[in-house]
């Protein structure tokens, strides 16, 4: 079992109901992982996202300053997933995991700035390729050089293009809701 580090791109509401979805993505392979979360979760990481510090502690950062007595957080591990749902540690300095939710483990990961990794398993039965310029058209993320890399076509992978529409279509996205039409 082989763990791969993911970039976080943040939280985007997706979907007719706007569900929160974090998005992890495995940059070697173009896929993207997407993690549906709470909305007090997502809210927590918008507001750590946007460089914000609580003036009080929250219950995370209470965690974060306990961790560091301990030795710290080494990184931060998606393991597993059945069903959708997904099993998080957090890495100990002294190699011990804790088990945690996901969205704990990402906002933790945001606060004290550690990676984050995916076993590759995971990474490979719930991921999804998106390309370059779906990301920027369906999410606004822009990854550097890659757009142009592609030269303003799809992918050149029909399945992965397949992939993708399915996804849209299963979250209730249609092209004409992206056009506003």
């Amino acid at each position: 079992m082989g763990f791969i580090a993911v970039e976080y791109y943040g939280v985007t509401p997706i979907g007719p109901e706007m569900f929160p979805c974090a998005l992890l993505r495995w940059a070697e392979r173009g896929r993207v992982l997407p993690l549906w979360l709470a909305a007090s979760a997502a809210d927590e990481l918008d507001v750590r996202d946007s460089g914000i510090t609580p003036r009080r502690p929250t219950a995370h950062d209470l965690l974060v300053t306990t961790f560091e007595q301990m030795g710290g957080v080494a990184e931060v591990r998606l393991i597993s997933q059945h069903r959708g749902v997904f099993i998080a540690s957090l890495v100990l300095g002294n190699g011990e995991e804790i088990d945690a939710r996901p969205s704990d483990a990402l906002i933790i990961a945001r606060i004290i700035d550690v990676p984050i990794l995916v076993d590759e398993d995971v990474l490979t039965d719930s991921s999804i390729f998106v390309s370059a310029s779906d990301l920027v058209r369906y999410f606004d993320i822009v990854i550097e050089d890659a757009v142009a890399n592609e030269a303003g076509s799809a992918s050149g992978d029909v399945q992965a293009d397949a992939d993708f529409e399915e996804l849209m279509r299963s979250l209730g996205v249609s092209e004409d809701d992206l056009r506003g039409e």
